[in-house]
């Protein structure tokens, strides 16, 4: 499944159709009548409530509008030309909606009265018929566009409204919040039931790109009346590239985010140092794995000796020396992260370079590799988010010894169990970079979650009521009551919040 395009905009609000309609209802904008007269038309209709229907795309909403009696009469040269009287038509139109001023620091989302439909694109009977009389047809459709053209304005129904300076404008945090320019889109579904009123508005002063977002809505649950979603982007570049940043004590400017990829890898040839350890190689003084392991710190530094000592010229040696304490100090660095965002899956993979042995004979260098497949959640009870494995984590090392250099296959092995520690702490890695990604979202910016966040404990459920109030506060659907989250996770790339608006009279 491809990544969701929001075409450069960070945020989309969404409102389903029939929760629009019923707000129309419930405010009554709808002209109640309508009256043409001309020279050759004589036309007076009775309106029910407008109601926006399928057909939409983009910027253009369909609108059907019921007449609930339309009679009249068409004269050419003063003769009657045809007259006519009927119950129950519906007209379609196609109508553009436009931002006009409201609060102070407000615009309200209505019909533009300015851009009037220039035709009908449909007139049904009340079986969803065509008129069967031509004439009729042409002079009914011919009153109804010359009425929208003279009088579009008196459908004064306001969709939203959105505040481009919320009250959260001074909280930096919840900058991402706020819109700086905004637009709204039809996104069409198989139905009026799953089909949505948008809008899409970029944040943190961002300018207009000047094209439509790609919406799929199938993520919202058919119970669900509202959707929100951070774009793909800004989820990447806002909140996992500064919680891998975090995590891994990579500098941001050694982070390359790909917004097209939904992808972030580090530099090449960046080395970042992780917490030191040691290997412990674990024998019986006997055994000569352990000899070889002792004799090999012990000499290190002595060509001849360790030549002498491996080959059994050093008469000096004749006991192995005690293998039980042979502690080699490591300091893993990683070498290799890549993050990246396919749907609902976030896949890490890290690699960590560590050397093990280093002498004048040469190295011994163990080679980490975890790769992690995890998705978000969200727990309704608790009204929090947290992080699932989508599968098991793959962890992997191998061994490379320097040229010239040879090491017994037995004290690989103990090297290579001991180094199984640092793919358990690459995998922990990403758990936290999920965790702190998720306490980014949840409390508008890593640098403030971390204050609030103790990443020691591994709380991975940070409560979202923050979220909800701040990235909801912008945007005022009409007739709408609060919004309550039902679900949340990722969806094409994009996070998403869709719950329930409680209807208001």
């Amino acid at each position: 499944m491809a990544n969701m395009n929001l075409n450069g905009w960070d945020v989309v609000a969404l409102v389903t159709i029939p929760f629009v309609n019923a707000a129309i209802q419930n405010q009554g904008g709808s002209p109640p009548s309508m009256q043409v007269s001309t020279d050759s038309l004589a036309v007076q209709a009775a309106f029910g409530t407008w109601q926006i229907t399928t057909g939409g795309s983009d910027n253009i909403l369909m609108f059907n509008i019921p007449l609930t009696s339309i009679s009249g009469t068409a004269t050419k040269n003063g003769q009657i030309v045809t007259q006519f009287n009927y119950q129950s038509l519906a007209a379609q139109v196609q109508l553009v909606l436009t931002f006009v001023d409201g609060s102070s620091t407000g615009q309200n989302l209505v019909v533009d009265s300015k851009n009037p439909p220039t035709s009908v694109a449909s007139l049904m009977d009340v079986n969803g018929q065509p008129l069967s009389n031509a004439l009729h047809d042409a002079f009914i459709k011919q009153a109804l566009s010359t009425w929208l053209g003279d009088n579009l304005s008196q459908f004064n129904h306001i969709f939203a409204s959105v505040d481009s300076d919320p009250s959260t404008a001074s909280d930096a945090q919840w900058a991402f919040c706020k819109p700086s320019v905004v637009a709204y889109t039809y996104v069409s579904g198989s139905s009026v039931a799953n089909s949505y009123l948008g809008l899409t508005y970029n944040t943190a002063g961002n300018t207009t790109p000047g094209s439509a977002a790609q919406i799929d809505p199938s993520f919202i649950p058919a119970e669900c009346q509202a959707a929100f979603m951070l774009s793909p982007a800004m989820f990447l570049t806002n909140f996992l590239a500064p919680a891998a940043s975090d995590q891994f004590a990579i500098p941001m400017q050694s982070l390359n985010i790909d917004t097209s990829q939904l992808s972030i890898t580090m530099a090449a040839g960046v080395r970042i140092p992780m917490q030191q350890d040691t290997v412990n190689v674990p024998g019986d003084s006997g055994s000569d794995t352990d000899s070889f392991e002792s004799g090999f710190n012990n000499a290190a530094n002595d060509t001849v000796g360790v030549l002498k000592w491996i080959f059994g010229l050093d008469s000096s040696a004749s006991e192995p020396p005690d293998a039980s304490d042979a502690v080699i100090p490591r300091v893993p660095f990683l070498i290799d992260l890549q993050i990246s965002v396919q749907s609902s899956i976030v896949t890490t993979f890290a690699k960590t370079s560590t050397v093990v042995a280093d002498t004048v004979l040469g190295d011994v260098t163990a080679f980490n590799t975890s790769q992690s497949w995890l998705t978000l959640s969200f727990d309704a009870s608790n009204q929090s988010l947290t992080y699932t494995e989508t599968q098991p984590s793959n962890n992997n090392h191998s061994i490379v010894e320097s040229e010239g250099m040879s090491v017994a296959q037995d004290v690989f092995e103990a090297i290579g169990a001991a180094t199984v520690t640092i793919g358990a702490a690459l995998t922990d890695g990403a758990d936290l970079l999920m965790v702190g990604a998720l306490a980014g979202v949840a409390q508008g910016g890593l640098q403030w979650a971390q204050s609030s966040f103790d990443s020691a404990n591994q709380n991975d459920a940070p409560e979202i009521t923050s979220l909800v109030s701040n990235l909801t506060l912008p945007v005022n659907w009409s007739s709408a009551g609060p919004f309550s989250v039902t679900q949340a996770g990722l969806y094409q790339g994009g996070f998403f919040l869709a719950g329930t608006l409680r209807p208001t009279s």
